[in-house]
């Protein structure tokens, strides 16, 4: 576990201001292996988390956020609820049919400008997906998809 400190903090605020017109990020920010984001809003410090890592080896703490990628940051689907109010950028409305193969885990074949897409049906954020301009690639996680 490694805490994001302000530089580094404020490139990753940058970075989701320009995906996705995020410019607020009121959390503690740390990183378990090479890409992988937590926020943390706890009462413990920074220091007090570092010793409970270092006696404790922890593994998880705080919501997982964000998978730092080498083209951009890929939001995880809890960090789209929590963050909902500021998204303004990269969303991708879909119909329900759409929405229904998303769930199930299935890519969309739906041409838009490359990048990560906000996919939103209705007025529910329902996945971050990445444009080939061709289709949108499914990151849902297993365990969360809807079983056929």
């Amino acid at each position: 576990m490694q805490i994001i400190h302000s530089a580094e903090k404020k490139k990753i605020l940058e970075q989701l201001e320009s995906q996705f017109g995020i410019n607020k990020l009121p959390y503690l920010l740390l990183q378990f292996g090479k890409e992988k984001i937590r926020a943390f809003s706890g009462s413990l410090s920074s220091q007090e988390l570092l010793i409970l890592d270092k006696n404790l080896r922890i593994e998880t703490v705080g919501l997982y956020f964000a998978k730092q990628q080498e083209d951009g940051l890929r939001l995880s689907l809890d960090a789209l609820h929590f963050l909902k109010n500021q998204i303004t950028k990269n969303i991708l409305d879909i119909n329900n049919e759409q929405a229904e193969s998303w769930f199930r885990g299935e890519d969309l074949l739906i041409k838009t400008d490359k990048g990560f897409k906000i996919l939103k049906n209705t007025e529910d954020f329902i996945g971050c997906g990445k444009s080939t301009g061709e289709k949108i690639t499914n990151f849902m996680p297993k365990e969360r998809r809807v079983k056929s």
